[in-house]
């Protein structure tokens, strides 16, 4: 790292903020160079995070000063400090010390200043830690931690303690500020070396690691500031039966099905994988099927029942989702799982094989039902976009888009907004490229629901607190409207 200084500031000033920046970059150092052109500082410390065991500032001597004037000014000045001179470079010792004791040392900021060569005033310094204090993290340990606080995700990056997601709230974990070297060995717990080449070549990877008796691990790594950080996500060791995930059954009867496409949508963290893994897992115990789901990595587990699962992971078992959906249509697959549509190319694939007889499970990060249909047709351009609502109109089994509402009590709990897309009013809508009429369309049927119509049956069902209710409605005047039991007018003139 690199650090300006300006005029008025001392050296120790700039010990002090080089010092915390790079805690703040990279973790508590064991040793920390300051270097220029005119002057090098060096401070040790077995915890320097509060206690400073040495600490040397080395600059060319002015001509003609004698070492033992240094010497003299240093103790005038009431510092407590080691004077060494040779070759003409002077080098001034101080410690120990603990951080809060800093101030007393500022009049030694005069005395280099006075004693070297050239000002040390407004200069670049390279910053360098040299080492790091290792606290012999275990990974395992924190995985722990986090099942038996319930929390969805753990966040661990260099120059600040560990966090951990509980009911969407993060907490700060009890446990000092990893460093640069911690990050190291916590990566090299988690993942293989091969894993570990790729996050230092590529700069961002996902893998999965399996904590066993307690869950798999979705690994997300990244660098920040040069530095590797994980991002990680806990996944049960089997997946979730639906009925435990408060979702209507109209939902999971879409699995019965045994052709056609289904998108489950949301932003990142509102559930949509362990949806799909109930649903998956619901074919696997009622259906003979060949299950082939792709992945970018694998997350839930599935072990065969009725069913036989293939699961491929993207970069190692398969290039990209749409080479594994076209090869997937050669396998004799019924069920296929994409894990995301990420592109025209892999839309197209998904859309092809529920064409062709197989029923396709997939996400989008979307927020709203009406948004899902559009994006779908959004990839493509415009002259192929009459052929592709004809495929989606006629292919499209339901969209089910999912916010996670903080439940009564403790933890969260799914609030939904479902479109079926098999009845000629949604079919057509499709086709007739009317999309903005779908909204209405699920406000007045009965087993369709929007955003606001759910959240008020939540509430109602005292599962969700008013404000939360409220907060989940499109406004306050919508969730009103649907507690007096009053549909909006405009549904009632598309469909009257």
């Amino acid at each position: 790292m690199y650090l300006g200084s300006r005029s008025e500031d001392t050296i120790l000033d700039i010990f002090r903020v080089g010092y915390t920046e790079m805690v703040r970059q990279a973790g508590v150092p064991e040793e920390i160079r300051y270097k220029n052109s005119r002057c090098e500082m060096l401070a040790r410390g077995s915890d320097l995070s509060t206690r400073i065991d040495a600490l040397r500032i080395a600059f060319p001597l002015r001509n003609g000063l004698d070492p033992k004037d240094v010497e003299a000014e240093v103790e005038a000045a009431g510092v407590a400090g080691v004077v060494r001179a040779q070759d003409g470079t002077c080098a001034i010792t101080l410690g120990p010390f603990d951080w809060d004791e800093l101030p007393r040392y500022a009049p030694l900021d005069k005395v280099v200043e006075n004693a070297a060569a050239r000002s040390l005033r407004s200069r670049s310094w390279e910053v360098t830690i040299l080492g790091y204090k290792k606290q012999g993290i275990n990974i395992n340990r924190m995985i722990e931690l986090m099942k038996a606080n319930r929390a969805s995700d753990l966040h661990v990056r260099a120059g600040s303690p560990p966090f951990i997601r509980v009911d969407n709230d993060l907490r700060i974990l009890d446990m000092p500020p990893l460093s640069l070297e911690d990050m190291r060995d916590i990566v090299h717990q988690l993942g293989s070396r091969a894993e570990v080449d790729k996050l230092e070549a590529e700069r961002e990877t996902s893998f999965q690691f399996h904590a066993a008796g307690t869950g798999y691990l979705r690994i997300s790594g990244y660098y920040k500031q040069g530095a590797m950080a994980l991002a990680i996500r806990l996944i049960p060791e089997s997946p979730v039966p639906f009925a435990e995930l408060n979702i209507p059954m109209v939902v999971r009867d879409i699995a019965d099905a045994h052709r056609g496409l289904f998108l489950v949508c949301g932003i990142t963290g509102s559930g949509k994988t362990t949806t799909l893994a109930s649903m998956v897992d619901y074919i696997n115990e009622k259906r003979h099927a060949h299950i082939i789901t792709i992945e970018d990595p694998i997350e839930y587990v599935y072990h065969d029942k009725q069913s036989i699962i293939s699961q491929r992971q993207v970069g190692r078992d398969t290039f990209s989702f749409a080479n594994a959906l076209r090869g997937a249509l050669r396998e004799d697959p019924d069920v296929i799982l994409v894990g995301e549509m990420r592109d025209m190319e892999t839309i197209r694939a998904a859309l092809s094989a529920a064409e062709t007889g197989h029923l396709v499970f997939s996400t989008l990060h979307t927020t709203t039902a009406v948004d899902t249909v559009n994006r779908v047709i959004s990839f493509f351009p415009q002259n192929e976009r009459d052929l592709i609502r004809q495929e989606l109109a006629y292919t499209l089994r339901g969209v089910v888009c999912q916010r996670l509402l903080r439940r009564v009590g403790t933890g969260r709990i799914p609030c939904v907004e479902i479109l079926l897309a098999g009845t000629p009013l949604v079919r057509e809508a499709i086709l007739e490229g009317e999309i903005d009429k779908l909204h209405s369309i699920i406000e007045v049927d009965g087993e369709m629901k929007t955003f606001d119509q759910h959240a008020v049956e939540l509430f109602q069902d005292g599962l969700i607190a008013r404000a939360e209710a409220v907060s989940a409605c499109s406004n306050e005047e919508a969730f009103e409207r649907i507690i007096s039991g009053i549909k909006s007018s405009e549904g009632r003139k598309i469909l009257g």
